[in-house]
C-alpha cells in the first residue's frame, strides 16, 4: 500500500509534464522560413568574385563587359530590386537602383585592380607587344575617367603611373621611329647632309639614363632599337653619298674639259666623302673604314670613266 502511494504522485507529475509539453508545442509560433535570396544580385556578385581570380597574364576585358551587360539587363528588368514577403515577390525601384550602383562599384573596383596588376605584369616583362600596349593605352583612359574613381586614391595613383610609363615609352619609341624614317634627298652638289650628331647623342643619353624609367628600361626591343640608332644614321649618310655620286659623277659629258668636271663635280663630292666623321657616329672603326672605302671606290670608278671619256675626246680632236 505504501508503494502504491509513492508511485501515484510520480505518475501524476509525469502526466502533468506531458500535458504541459503538448500545450507548448501546440501554441508556440513555428520558426520563420529561411530568407529567399535575390538570385540575380547573387549571380552577379559571384561573377565579380570570379573576375578577381583571373590570372595576371591574361587581360579580362571580355569577362568584365559580360558582367556589365548582366547588370544592365537585370536592372532593366527590375530584377536587382526583388524582395520577398513570404512567398510573394516584390520589385522595388529604389532597391533596383541601389543594387545597380553597389554592383557597378564592386565590379569597377575589382576590375581596375585586376587591370593594374595585368598592366604591370606586361611592364615587368622584357617583351612589350604592341597589341598589349595599345590595349593598356586605351583602357587606362577609360578607367581613369570613371565616375567610380576617387582622384586621390591609391588606384588613381597607380593609373597615373601607368600613364607615365606609356608616355615615356611613346616618347622614346617616337624618337626611334623618327630616326629610322629620317631621310634627306637633296642630291645637288651644293647641298650638304644634315648634322645628325644631336640625334646620336640623344640615343646614347637615353641608354645612359636607363631610358628615364625603370619599367621602360625593361623593354628589350626599345633598348636594342636605341643601341642601333648611331649605325642606322650612319648608313643613311652612307646611302646618301652613294646616291649623290651616282646622280652627279656620271655627268662628265656635260663639261667641255675634264678640269671643269673635276672642279665642279669630283672635288666637291670628294670633300663630302672626306667629311664623313666617325666621331659623330661612333661605330666600329673597321666597319666605318670599309663603308667609306666603298664610297671612295665608287667615286674613283666614275673618275676613271671621265678620264677615258676626255682622253678619247682629245684623241678624236687630234685625229681631226
Amino acid at each position: 500500500m505504501k508503494k502504491i502511494k509513492i508511485i501515484l504522485p510520480i505518475s501524476v507529475v509525469a502526466i502533468i509534464g506531458a500535458f504541459v509539453w503538448w500545450w507548448w508545442v501546440g501554441t508556440s509560433c513555428p520558426p520563420p522560413p529561411p530568407p529567399i535570396e535575390n538570385l540575380f544580385t547573387k549571380k552577379i556578385q559571384s561573377d565579380i568574385d570570379s573576375l578577381e581570380n583571373v590570372p595576371k597574364n591574361v587581360f579580362c576585358k571580355g569577362f568584365y563587359n559580360h558582367i556589365q551587360s548582366e547588370i544592365k539587363e537585370f536592372h532593366r528588368d527590375s530584377s536587382l530590386g526583388v524582395t520577398y514577403k513570404g512567398s510573394k515577390e516584390i520589385k522595388s525601384a529604389v532597391n533596383n537602383e541601389q543594387w545597380k550602383d553597389i554592383l557597378s562599384k564592386n565590379l569597377y573596383s575589382t576590375y581596375v585592380s585586376k587591370f593594374i596588376d595585368q598592366a604591370m605584369y606586361v611592364f615587368n616583362g622584357s617583351e612589350w607587344k604592341d597589341a598589349d600596349l595599345n590595349f593598356i593605352r586605351s583602357e587606362v583612359q577609360v578607367l581613369k575617367h570613371s565616375t567610380y574613381l576617387e582622384s586621390t586614391s591609391p588606384v588613381a595613383n597607380s593609373l597615373n603611373s601607368i600613364i607615365n610609363i606609356l608616355a615615356k615609352y611613346d616618347e622614346i619609341n617616337g624618337f626611334v621611329s623618327g630616326c629610322n624614317n629620317f631621310k634627306f634627298s637633296d642630291y645637288s652638289i651644293a647641298s650638304r647632309y644634315p648634322d645628325v650628331s644631336e640625334k646620336v647623342k640623344k640615343s646614347r643619353a637615353y641608354l645612359a639614363n636607363n631610358l628615364d624609367n625603370s619599367y621602360v628600361n625593361k623593354c628589350t626591343r626599345l633598348k636594342n632599337s636605341l643601341q642601333q640608332i648611331p649605325k642606322v644614321l650612319f648608313y643613311k649618310h652612307f646611302g646618301y653619298l652613294m646616291e649623290k655620286i651616282n646622280e652627279n659623277a656620271g655627268q662628265y659629258a656635260s663639261y667641255p674639259f675634264q678640269i671643269n668636271f673635276v672642279d665642279s663635280i669630283t672635288k666637291p663630292l670628294k670633300e663630302q666623302v672626306d667629311a664623313l666623321d666617325n666621331t659623330v657616329y661612333g661605330i666600329s672603326d673597321p666597319e666605318f673604314d670599309n663603308a667609306k672605302e666603298q664610297i671612295m671606290d665608287l667615286l674613283k670608278s666614275y673618275n676613271r670613266q671621265s678620264y677615258i671619256y676626255f682622253k678619247d675626246k682629245i684623241n678624236k680632236i687630234k685625229d681631226e
